[in-house]
């Protein structure tokens, strides 16, 4: 999703180990003909909703950090075909973004549908994570699933990966009484994640004109298929997504 910055330092995508750049996605490929036009409106959905909004007018979507810099959220909004937007939040124990505050109230403030996500970090705990998420993504301000992103397995065994990162989703799906949504790359998924989290949702990372493909056959809500995207009102790239076209964006409402 988006690199996080290691806590305490702030670091570029592409900093992980040897083996763990082989399982990520590369960024040279963004897909043409999502970005030129093959927009297709979402259908309405009648759904009780507790306090999120839910903006179903178009599929796509972006997620955002820091790396973007102060973002015209009413460019943004009036400008480009998306409904909804993820705000980096928190990583590991400490790291909380310095643009989360002002981009999730903006983005909310313009109309789209809105949620954060944390970068999850194999070696700290699940306690010290899950206290950085909830002293900072406060859920009367979210429309949709906070999302866990999950990119690296760290010097942790894979079944301590996977116990440890069970024990954190189901913190968080107990106090935001919803499922979280899981975020990883095509290959890191079929590489450790295969086969585990029945029941949840994922948006896939893959920056190829072929939609991901998971080993285990499982369906995802969401296809991020750039890292390279264009927006008006941000400078710069970012990451862009869409919806499924079996999927809508109710089904990841808080």
């Amino acid at each position: 999703m988006l690199a996080a910055p290691a806590e305490g330092a702030k670091r570029k995508k592409g900093t992980a180990s040897v083996h763990e750049k082989m399982l990520m996605e590369p960024d040279a490929m963004p897909v043409k003909s999502r970005q030129t036009g093959r927009l297709v409106a979402a259908q309405a959905v009648d759904a009780h909703r507790q306090h999120g909004k839910i903006n179903n007018r178009w599929r796509e979507g972006i997620d955002v950090s820091h790396y973007q810099g102060t973002i015209d959220w009413n460019q943004v909004a009036r400008g480009n075909r998306i409904s909804y937007a993820y705000m980096k939040a928190t990583e590991g124990a400490t790291y909380v973004d310095d643009t989360y505050a002002y981009n999730i109230r903006e983005a909310r403030r313009v109309g789209l549908s809105v949620g954060s996500y944390h970068f999850y970090r194999p070696n700290v705990s699940p306690q010290e994570q899950f206290d950085n998420i909830v002293s900072n993504i406060k859920a009367n301000e979210q429309d949709l699933a906070p999302i866990i992103d999950i990119e690296h397995r760290g010097n942790v065994s894979e079944d301590r990966f996977i116990a440890d990162l069970k024990t954190l989703i189901r913190m968080v799906e107990q106090h935001y009484g919803c499922k979280p949504l899981l975020y990883s790359y095509q290959n890191f998924y079929n590489r450790y994640l295969c086969g585990h989290f029945n029941g949840y949702h994922f948006m896939i990372a893959k920056y190829q004109d072929e939609e991901p493909i998971l080993n285990d056959g499982r369906t995802y809500i969401m296809w991020q298929y750039t890292s390279k995207g264009s927006i008006n009102g941000i400078r710069g790239h970012v990451d862009r997504s869409r919806i499924m076209d079996s999927f809508n964006l109710s089904q990841v409402g808080i």
